[in-house]
């Protein structure tokens, strides 16, 4: 009995242990502001390899953090998975007095809105904050490279336009979701009426979204503004400055954060998703596969210092070699392509194992193991719980080296 309730006893002690390691999706830190008089709590998420890595990541600035940041890390870590966004910073920003924040001076609102809305105005001060103090405190802590999204749903949006047409260079990529244009705001009916002023220095993303609101100013000035936008791209060709506005009439005011935030991530990092040709046909129009390949990585180098940090080739080079693999006669230049990957990305365990597998597709399976090796002890080092797959490459490699012997 006494050796039983020992070893229940060490069971639960390791089952307990286990239990109580904590999954943490970020931190909180306070800065104080001496322009808005007061403590700022932040919410800080860092991407999973911030620690062990060199590069500097874009930062998504996040508004009305307390309702977003959990499913906003949810959503950056799943499009980050699925090859569709970078990894990225996100700093999400507690609210202390929102209405007074998010709302410029009107005296446009009724007594009835006024007493409803309690303190506004503060706007300015609030853009203020993020551009002496909150980007300069980010960007000196942290790895941040200079692209920065702001994220605003509701009086956030309303903020997001406000800001936009104050300090139109601020932030690179505007994510607005079911803005609250109903509130009278003079620069903005300024811009609406006139036709915007402005003309961005940077490569600015704006990307808009309206759910069910009824409102008709809320409503009629949001898809005004959508016009603006448009009028805007047609007059202004050689603008940097992108575009789209995407009505969500199945999502309530409360749910279209969700899906916009799905939908806008995509819509502003999609030049970095690189289509490569797929055919024999498609290779030689470009110059052939050389040429393909020196486009492709060109393209990235480019699109990098349109965005202000490194973004990956490694996916657009990977397609690419794979189209080679598919392709007869173009097969050997998935060598190049798989290589020039693993140099672009010498962290990477799948860029290894790529090469591997174009080796092993033209018989030569001694290099192709040494690749195979190296990606499987890559894996494992990372704790991936997929490594399996990657120990059932190599092991299928070295019975099929086995077999030729025989």
């Amino acid at each position: 009995m006494k050796i039983y309730l020992l070893m229940l006893s060490l069971i639960l002690s390791n089952y307990l242990s286990f239990s109580q390691n904590d999954i943490s999706i970020g931190k909180s830190e306070i800065l104080h502001s001496d322009i808005l008089n007061e403590d700022r709590q932040l919410e800080i998420h860092l991407p999973k390899n911030y620690n062990n890595s060199d590069k500097e990541y874009p930062v998504m600035y996040l508004l009305d953090s307390y309702y977003n940041f959990t499913h906003t890390v949810g959503v950056t870590e799943f499009l980050y998975l699925n090859r569709l966004i970078p990894e990225m910073i996100i700093v999400g920003v507690r609210n202390t007095h929102r209405n007074r924040d998010l709302t410029t001076d009107s005296s446009q609102l009724s007594k009835e809105q006024q007493a409803r809305m309690g303190t506004t105005g503060g706007a300015d001060h609030f853009i203020s904050f993020f551009k002496q103090e909150l980007i300069p405190h980010i960007e000196k802590k942290y790895k941040a490279a200079p692209y920065r999204i702001i994220v605003g749903h509701s009086l956030g949006g309303l903020f997001n336009v406000y800001t936009f047409f104050k300090e139109p260079n601020l932030f690179n990529a505007y994510l607005t979701i079911s803005p609250s244009l109903w509130y009278p705001n003079s620069l903005i009916s300024e811009q609406l009426e006139k036709g915007f002023t402005i003309n961005p220095e940077n490569h600015t993303s704006f990307y808009m979204t309206l759910a069910t609101e009824n409102s008709g100013t809320m409503r009629g000035n949001t898809l005004k503004l959508s016009g603006t936008f448009e009028n805007y791209k047609i007059t202004h060709e050689d603008s940097n400055l992108r575009f789209k506005y995407q009505p969500m009439q199945e999502e309530s005011h409360g749910s279209t954060n969700l899906p916009s935030l799905y939908k806008g991530l995509k819509f502003i990092f999609e030049p970095t998703l690189y289509e490569v040709p797929k055919s024999k046909e498609e290779i030689l129009a470009l110059g052939g596969a050389l040429e393909v390949i020196e486009k492709t990585k060109e393209y990235y180098k480019q699109l990098s210092q349109n965005y202000g940090f490194e973004v990956s080739n490694e996916y657009a080079l990977t397609d690419l070699g794979y189209s080679f693999l598919r392709i007869e006669e173009y097969d050997k230049y998935a060598l190049k392509a798989f290589q020039d990957a693993i140099d672009s990305n010498p962290n990477s365990y799948n860029a290894f194992s790529n090469l591997g597998k174009a080796y092993e597709n033209l018989e030569e399976l001694e290099q192709a193991k040494q690749y195979y090796e190296k990606a499987l002890k890559m894996v494992k080092e990372t704790g991936d719980p997929e490594w399996e797959f990657y120990q059932v490459d190599l092991e299928n490699l070295k019975k099929k080296i086995q077999d030729k012997k025989e």
